[in-house]
This record gives structure tokens, C-alpha cells and sequence, in this order.
């Protein structure tokens, strides 16, 4: 009888698969540089920023992954609630905030958030360059998501947000999808997710001229393990799996010698392939102090950020991250930090509250 009614659920919730499945075969032709509304696919969280920008494959009780994966949404989470920001330079900032509640009459955990990007001031200047005033540039995604147990080691979950984009006087407006799938070990050590990110439509342009622009489609695969006698828990992202190649031409790239006839040789076509390969990955690790991670020390490093955003012929940290989190039972505090450029470093600050601890008091024997 309990293995009809496992089966019974695997069957009905079969269209999660299927979803991805179809979703990705028609997205798997994009590029880059023609996507619109790419905000959506910033770190929401100070954790996130710290382990690379995204940690989709992790099955606990931290609302601040949601972002990167719908169905690490879970009952656990009833009652969070998160505030992020992320401060870059030059003014810019991007943030998140949301609450989850568990509903048991429906056995699945339901979440909102609003994710938003502040691009700073812009002088307004006339074809001249006669300065004429000030405006400002923003995007904003109000999102809805909703997660439930498949079965004892997976669960599911999907992701709709409704985004706005306003850049000075013009606007634009679009749905985007996420869908997601996790896994975990019998042991409880692994952790796997495959999710499908950013799928959906423009239906309202910045200008009537303009084309209808392709969404930022993203599909992802994730893998964390726990090690058994060691506090440390090691994640993998591959990234970008419907776009495979990432190569492109740079003019920085064409070096000249040095005046004595000699040219730098071009990298092989193996070397090109396998740094098309690392630019799909990313590698985190997290330390955990203390019985109930009281303290995590974290870092990262993402080989796509590091190749495209390193400076020629100068050392660069560009594409390491790192970031500290603060368990306090009620409060968890996290900071991280991501290096993209010589110009400045990202700084994300993170709050989670878990609203049922709050009233909770410890018992002295």
C-alpha cells in the first residue's frame, strides 16, 4: 500500500520533470548579450554572494537559498523571514525581501518576496551635452513560489515573478519562471537539484520599435556534500547548461609581442575547451563551528567572473568570494563579499528571522 501511493505521487507529480524537460529544448539555442531582465539572476542573499552567487543544492532551513532554488523551499521555513542588500560600487545596490509560511491542509510551503536593483543617479544630458537635470534606472521582480515533498528524498517547486524595468522615462514589463528538483542521499550527506531558471516572456516593450527581447534562460545542476567527520560541506554548480559555449572574442585578447618578431601563441583548441568547460562551474566551501553551525566561514570561486573580469597582464582576485554566517537561533547574520573587478568588490549583508523562535524560551534544569 505505501509503495502504491509512492508511485502514485511520483506519477502526479511527474509534470515537474516533464516541465524542465520541454522548457530547456526550447531555449537551448541562446546567447549571451541578447537576454533582457538579467537582474533576476543576482545572489538574493549574503550566503549566495559568499558560495559564488548561487547555492541551488543544499536541503535545509535556510530561506535565504530559495532564491536560487524553488524547491529548497520546505516546512522548516514556516514563519521566516529575510532582508538582504547587496551593496556594489558606484552607487548601485540590489536587495531582496520575503516570508514563508507551511500550509498543512495543503501539505506545501508557499513564499513571496520583491527582489529589486537600484542603478543610482544618471546626469540627463542633450545630443550637446548640455546638462539638463537627473533621472534614475531601476529594475524590480515581485515573486511567488510555491515548494511540496515529492517523495521521502525529493521535492519540487516552481517560481513565477512578475518584473518591472525603468530606465529613465521608458519602461518594460515581463514574466519569468523558475522550476526546480532536489535530491537527497539516504544518509543525508548529498544533495542534487537541476533547475530551470529565468524561462518566460516579455509582453510589454521599452519602446514600440524596439524587438521582443529574449529572457535570461538559465539551466542549472547542483551538488553538495557534507563530509561525515569533518565540519565541511563542499557545493558545485555547472551553470548556463542550455548555452554551452561561453568563448568569445575579446580585443584584449590580441596581444602583440614584445618588438623582437615574435607573437604570443593562441591557446589550443583542447585549452579553449576546457576553459569553456570551468566557465560553467563553480566551487564553494563552507566551514561549520559549533554543534548547531553556530559560526560559518565560506568561500568560492567562480572561473567565468575570474577569466572575463581579470585585467590583462595583472593579478586579480576577480571571481573569488567569501562571507561569514552568524547563528543566533533566532537570528542568523550573514555577510559576503564577490570580486568582479580592480574597480571594487561587492559587499551583501543578510537578516534572517525565524518568527516561532522569537517567543521561545530556553529551559534551565
Amino acid at each position: 500500500m505505501i509503495a502504491g501511493d509512492v508511485l502514485l505521487r511520483g506519477k502526479r507529480n511527474n509534470w515537474l520533470v516533464f516541465l524542465l524537460l520541454c522548457c530547456t529544448s526550447l531555449v537551448w539555442s541562446q546567447r549571451g548579450g541578447e537576454r533582457i531582465f538579467e537582474f533576476i539572476h543576482l545572489p538574493t542573499s549574503a550566503r549566495s554572494t559568499a558560495l559564488g552567487g548561487s547555492q541551488i543544492a543544499l536541503v535545509s532551513d535556510d530561506y535565504n537559498l530559495v532564491g536560487g532554488n524553488p524547491a529548497l523551499l520546505n516546512e522548516s521555513m514556516d514563519r521566516s523571514l529575510v532582508f538582504q542588500d547587496n551593496f556594489h560600487f558606484a552607487g548601485i545596490n540590489d536587495g531582496y525581501a520575503g516570508y514563508a509560511k507551511y500550509f498543512s491542509k495543503i501539505n506545501c510551503t508557499l513564499h513571496g518576496g520583491v527582489q529589486y536593483l537600484n542603478y543610482g543617479e544618471f546626469t540627463a544630458a542633450d545630443d550637446k551635452g548640455n546638462v539638463e537635470g537627473g533621472f534614475k534606472a531601476k529594475d524590480l521582480a515581485i515573486n511567488v513560489g510555491i515548494s511540496r515533498v515529492l517523495n521521502e528524498r525529493m521535492s519540487g517547486g516552481f517560481l513565477v515573478r512578475y518584473i518591472q524595468s525603468s530606465l529613465e522615462t521608458y519602461t518594460s514589463n515581463g514574466l519569468a519562471m523558475d522550476a526546480g528538483i532536489t535530491y537527497r542521499s539516504e544518509d543525508g550527506l548529498n544533495d542534487y537539484a537541476f533547475v530551470l531558471k529565468g524561462f518566460g516572456f516579455q509582453f510589454s516593450k521599452y519602446f514600440p520599435e524596439q524587438e521582443i527581447g529574449r529572457m535570461p534562460v538559465d539551466l542549472q545542476a547542483g551538488f553538495s556534500k557534507r563530509l561525515q567527520y569533518v565540519p565541511f560541506r563542499l557545493s558545485i554548480l555547472a551553470h548556463d547548461l542550455n548555452r554551452w559555449d561561453l568563448r568569445y572574442e575579446s580585443p584584449l585578447d590580441e596581444q602583440t609581442g614584445l618588438g623582437f618578431g615574435e607573437e604570443p601563441k593562441p591557446p589550443s583548441e583542447f585549452g579553449q575547451q576546457v576553459d569553456n568547460f570551468f566557465k560553467h562551474m563553480t566551487f564553494g566551501g563552507e566551514i561549520m563551528i559549533g554543534k548547531k553551525e553556530a559560526l560559518m566561514l565560506r568561500i568560492a570561486y567562480n572561473h567565468q567572473r575570474h577569466q572575463e573580469l581579470s585585467v590583462v597582464n595583472l593579478r586579480s582576485l576577480a571571481g573569488f568570494s567569501g562571507g561569514v554566517g552568524v547563528n543566533l537561533r533566532a537570528f542568523i547574520l550573514d555577510y559576503g563579499f564577490a570580486v568582479y573587478h580592480q574597480a571594487g568588490s561587492s559587499k551583501h549583508i543578510g537578516l534572517r528571522i525565524d518568527i516561532d523562535q522569537l517567543g521561545k524560551k530556553k529551559i534551565v534544569d
